[in-house]
């Protein structure tokens, strides 16, 4: 699918569309607000979003609003501004895909794909501001992967295509990993040319 919102403010100077989960009505000046505005309807309502809301959000506003919109082929890896609140989200996705399956992957296989993830293009790194948010992502990443880690660790970042934190993802099986992926994702990994997320 080719799609992309250029501007974080659009034309008409408010973004607004229908939440397709929680069928609630957003509005908000800039894209990113629109994005955080859907994210605390679904959490306030206990409805749980997948890694690819922001491509979702995309997606309708684009179909409702073509003009905010221009051309990018979305099957191709394109880096983003992740914001601390992004990866806090795609982590959360992670921790609720291990609590439905509940196993990690051996201690050999985090290594060999956190030694991928170091030296890819996409192991973005994001503005920490270390308010509570570091809190919670400390503890997001221990409540995924325990106590285990990895000399590595110092060297992940997060995911530029589902905005995960990378040193939890790369203990997580690919079968759980999977289930929060869109199609757009799944597109993207496998142009990524040593991509261990494939599938």
């Amino acid at each position: 699918m080719t799609q992309q919102i250029p501007n974080n403010i659009p034309q008409s100077g408010c973004y607004e569309t229908t939440d397709r989960l929680t069928k609630v009505r957003c509005a908000a000046p800039t894209f990113e607000g629109l994005i955080d505005k859907i994210n605390h309807v679904r959490s306030a309502m206990g409805a749980v979003s997948g890694a690819g809301l922001r491509e979702e959000v995309e997606r309708w506003i684009c179909k409702e609003h073509p003009e905010d919109c221009t051309g990018v082929n979305m099957a191709i890896p394109r880096k983003r501004n992740l914001t601390l609140s992004d990866i806090i989200h795609g982590t959360k996705v992670i921790l609720d895909l291990k609590m439905r399956g509940g196993t990690l992957v051996d201690r050999e296989e985090a290594e060999r794909r956190g030694a991928i993830c170091r030296y890819c293009t996409f192991n973005q790194v994001y503005t920490k501001p270390c308010t509570g948010w570091c809190n919670e992502m400390v503890a997001l990443v221990h409540d995924i992967i325990g106590h285990q880690g990895l000399p590595v660790d110092a060297y992940l970042h997060a995911c530029s295509i589902c905005s995960c934190q990378n040193s939890a993802q790369i203990w997580v099986p690919l079968e759980s990993l999977d289930k929060g992926l869109t199609d757009d994702m799944r597109a993207q990994f496998a142009s990524v040319k040593h991509c261990w997320k494939k599938t």
